[in-house]
């Protein structure tokens, strides 16, 4: 009789007490106690250092994304993704008769936007998750992943708002409002009209407590961005000087009563900024791009060439910003020029096509002309084109091959694997 060990037969003793043989001419005990050649002991440290990787990997996921895992995001995706995944899908009817570009935003794929009577967003479905009513006239929407703040231009309501409700309604400190902001973990700022002062902006903890105030006697600021945890933010603000235009920059700490750093530019105007890293912002103006740079006495700047801005967007989640300049000074023929945040030009594209809308999504750069919706790589080749939909005024990339549009009066969902677009919703 033989038994199998380490890939050999090796003789055995014959078991008297049971005479059923296998098939293989071994006895049954023999052949059941049968092993491979790998022990126990390998087998548990295969097992264990799987473990180690699943669990290293997991951690290095949850650091990646630790400002996206907050429980209230977690708490979005789990009743409106998972539970509350019935919607009808896209294109979904606006609320409202009117969506303005600039209040039209997708954060974490889920779509919100502020329309003339409403603020309202939608699941990855389609399926309504708030519907809020709105008293402005000219309202204006700002986000920052699950928070949201509405206000009236030029009014002094406003309103703090999570993917699925009004957390707080208020009334300005100062006069109108003029800009705002709000940042993930809920602070916020208003800039209203001073008394006194040309503008004072007003800092707010996510329990609505006033913890910072600062008045502007130099400039109307017509702009703002917090940094990414509500701590300070950067203003700037518009004058005239002896009839040309000058523009002011402020950091501000909101620990400290006097600015951390000022700047001032003539002969241009700030239309927008943002923070794109911790410390790092992004001031986009008429004739010039800007970065404000911790210690550092100028700000860096990125010249347009005489090129007219026809288009812009920010990307903090990669800390970079994108332009889309006119070649031909009339909003056609586009370069599109994505930068890092120390001013850096990182991709320049060429286009004949128009920048209605532009919106970058990693190496995926997309303009809206007209109702046609173009995707370029980074080298300038057109990947896809998409039949955007009848009245297209908005676009924003999901991802390398998706984008939602802003129609005027739709929401639709474009896949460019699958770019078909009805123009009404079912």
């Amino acid at each position: 009789m033989f038994n199998r060990k380490k890939g050999r037969f090796t003789e055995s003793k014959p078991n008297k007490e049971r005479k059923v043989i296998s098939y293989e001419d071994m006895p049954l005990d023999d052949y059941e106690q049968e092993r491979t050649d790998m022990s126990p002991e390998a087998v548990k440290k295969i097992i264990f250092g799987v473990v180690i990787a699943l669990v290293a990997g997991l951690v290095v996921f949850v650091f990646a994304n630790r400002d996206k895992l907050s429980p209230d995001n977690i708490a979005v995706w789990w009743t409106y993704d998972v539970l509350g995944n019935g919607g009808g899908g896209f294109p979904v009817n606006i609320v409202g008769s009117e969506v303005k570009s600039g209040n039209f935003t997708v954060n974490q794929s889920r779509v919100a936007y502020a329309s003339d009577t409403s603020f309202v967003t939608l699941n990855s479905s389609g399926k309504e998750a708030a519907n809020i009513q709105l008293r402005y006239s000219k309202p204006v929407l700002k986000s920052s992943e699950n928070r949201f703040l509405a206000y009236g231009l030029g009014e002094t309501g406003y309103q703090l708002l999570s993917f699925d409700k009004n957390t707080y309604t208020g009334v300005s400190e100062g006069g109108v409002i003029y800009t705002g902001d709000v940042c993930r973990n809920g602070c916020y700022c208003i800039v209203t009209e001073g008394s006194g002062f040309l503008s004072e902006l007003f800092a707010y903890d996510k329990n609505n407590n006033r913890v910072f105030k600062y008045s502007f006697s130099e400039y109307y600021i017509n702009s703002v961005a917090l940094n990414p945890d509500g701590s300070g933010c950067v203003a700037c603000g518009i004058t005239s000087d002896g009839g040309a235009m000058k523009a002011g920059v402020y950091v501000l700490d909101f620990g400290l009563s006097d600015p951390v750093s000022t700047y001032t530019i003539d002969g241009d105007a700030i239309l927008d900024c943002k923070y794109l890293s911790g410390s790092r912002a992004a001031l986009v103006g008429r004739n010039s791009a800007y970065i404000v740079k911790p210690g550092s006495e100028d700000l860096i700047a990125v010249g347009y060439n005489e090129r007219p801005v026809v288009n812009y967007c920010f990307m903090p989640n990669s800390n970079s910003f994108a332009l889309a300049l006119s070649k031909s000074g009339d909003g056609r023929s586009c370069i599109l020029a994505t930068y890092d945040d120390n001013g850096g030009k990182t991709a320049e594209i060429e286009t004949d096509n128009g920048a209605d809308a532009f919106s970058v999504y990693k190496g995926t750069l997309a303009v809206l002309d007209g109702n046609t919706l173009y995707a370029y790589n980074s080298l300038g080749e057109l990947k896809y084109t998409a039949d955007a939909g009848t009245g297209a005024k908005a676009a924003l990339l999901t991802s390398d091959t998706k984008a939602y549009v802003l129609s005027v009066n739709q929401i639709r969902l474009i896949d460019f694997n699958h770019p078909a677009s009805p123009d009404s919703a079912s």
